[in-house]
């Protein structure tokens, strides 16, 4: 991640969590990074479960101090339990972004 700049924490919560979020899919994320392209923020999705989950939505708010500037999502694909998948939500041409809060949106097994 050369050239990132960390500019943020997270925020408080303001993407609401999918209905049928299973307590056992755990996420976690940092804050919010800039690069020439715009922002992004490392998600991880951990499933403590006992069973595998086919696709898992995580979805971002992007903010500049309070206003929001953007949504974005990624897709992690074939959750293992006690495996925790990995990527990045990116919000192009959001060079000015400060804060991000994220969700499960769409979990389905």
């Amino acid at each position: 991640m050369a050239g990132a700049a960390f500019l943020a924490a997270v925020s408080p919560m303001a993407i609401a969590p999918a209905a049928a979020d299973p307590a056992w899919l755990k996420l976690t994320y940092g804050g919010v990074l800039t690069d020439p392209a715009g922002a992004f923020v490392n998600v991880q999705v951990a499933n403590a479960g006992t069973i595998m989950v086919s696709q898992i939505v995580v979805s971002c708010d992007f903010f500049s101090k309070k206003k929001k500037i953007g949504t974005s999502s990624t897709t992690l694909f074939s959750s293992f339990p006690g495996i925790t998948g990995q990527d990045q939500v990116r919000l192009i041409g959001a060079t000015s972004a400060t804060s991000a809060t994220c969700a499960i949106t769409s979990p389905s097994s």
